[in-house]
């Protein structure tokens, strides 16, 4: 499939159009695997709200409940890893399901989003604990038996896992039969909130984006290092972008940061405070995921190795290239779900992923 001759607002818009079709069969596949796994339940909980410039899973988190409303299920309880309270969700929620957000934390190597599932499936053992598409990654063998037996001690303990390898690694590692989905961010739709990107015509040729040496994730790739490449982390930038967000934005986050703070979930006025913290998560959801598209609007062609930036270049239609990561789960899910989507290339090496997005660049001009 040839690449649109044109890259400014039109072409991305008619790329992000065609893009939107290609993935319907997987919105498709990732809502009825959740429909099965939550087995006729009209009401949840959902926790894990992740704030943090990292794009995807505060994508995972809209994805999750966009999918939630199309199935006609309620939220009457959210929280983010901080501050989830096992009486206020038991008040709110009686004994209907506590969703996990999903994404690649489920291990030993990210260790916020890790203990608060902990504590999920330890407090809250009336409920069902469902744990939304996830790639599994337990660095220590011990680690993930010790997981494994609290997950399987569970009385109804459901996983969601997004590539083959995490299915295999939860039958070997956990002793848990999960259920294959796509990453609910492949059934993320696009409303206006989240279609600020691409204004005008890319400024760059190439923005490079990998895990950088001194994360979990990275890979020794070759980079270039020329003229009209330009390297970029998600994080990179954070602090001002956040200063020049709108007043909603800027205020949900000053009120979030400030509540995590000085969160006493003892505190009498605990039950007020985790409601206005609760308010905040969209908001903020938006405006990450908002700023992720706009990053790789910048250039005609990205160059990843992060699974996001891979899922977020095919929903908003920009031809890319992309790298496997540490732990396998990019490759995982190009076998699974992604490697046949329009605008998708796949290299093993830096230096052959720069030879692709060179053609791609040849095939645009």
């Amino acid at each position: 499939m040839r690449i649109p001759a044109r890259v400014g607002k039109v072409s991305f818009e008619s790329s992000s159009a065609a893009a939107s079709q290609a993935v319907i069969p997987l919105r498709t596949q990732a809502r009825e695997a959740l429909r099965e796994t939550l087995g006729g339940a009209t009401r949840v909980g959902l926790v894990n709200f992740p704030n943090h410039g990292n794009p995807g899973d505060p994508a995972l988190w809209l994805a999750a409940q966009q999918l939630l409303r199309s199935l006609g299920v309620r939220i009457t309880y959210r929280s983010a890893w901080w501050d989830f309270d096992a009486l206020a969700a038991r008040r709110a929620l009686d004994d209907a399901p506590i969703l996990l957000n999903g994404g690649g934390s489920l291990g030993d190597t990210y260790a916020g989003q890790q203990s608060t599932r902990v504590r999920v499936l330890t407090e809250m053992r009336d409920n069902p604990i469902i744990q939304l598409p996830q790639s599994i990654d337990f660095r220590d063998p011990a680690n993930a038996a010790t997981f494994g037996d609290l997950a399987r001690a569970h009385p109804d303990f459901r996983l969601m896992v997004r590539e083959h390898i995490s299915v295999e690694r939860a039958r070997t590692q956990l002793g848990i039969e999960p259920r294959l989905s796509p990453d609910h961010v492949l059934a993320l739709q696009l409303d206006a909130k989240l279609r600020s990107f691409r204004l005008g015509p890319p400024q760059y040729d190439v923005l490079w984006m990998t895990w950088g040496s001194h994360m979990p994730e990275h890979v020794d790739y070759w980079t270039p290092e020329v003229p009209g490449v330009r390297r970029l982390d998600w994080i990179d930038g954070q602090a001002q972008d956040e200063a020049n967000w709108d007043r909603r934005g800027r205020w949900a986050l000053a009120a979030n940061r400030c509540i995590q703070q000085k969160w006493n979930p003892k505190s009498r006025w605990a039950g007020v405070t985790h409601r206005v913290a609760a308010i905040t998560y969209d908001p903020l959801a938006t405006r990450w995921v908002r700023r992720g598209f706009d990053y790789l609007s910048t250039a005609k062609v990205v160059v990843t190795n992060k699974l996001h930036g891979h899922i977020f270049s095919v929903l908003a239609g920009i031809p890319h290239v992309v790298l496997n990561n540490s732990n396998g789960k990019v490759s995982g899910t190009l076998d699974a779900w992604t490697s046949g989507l329009p605008g998708v290339h796949r290299a093993t090496e830096g230096e052959e992923a720069y030879k692709i997005a060179l053609q791609l660049l040849r095939e645009m001009a």
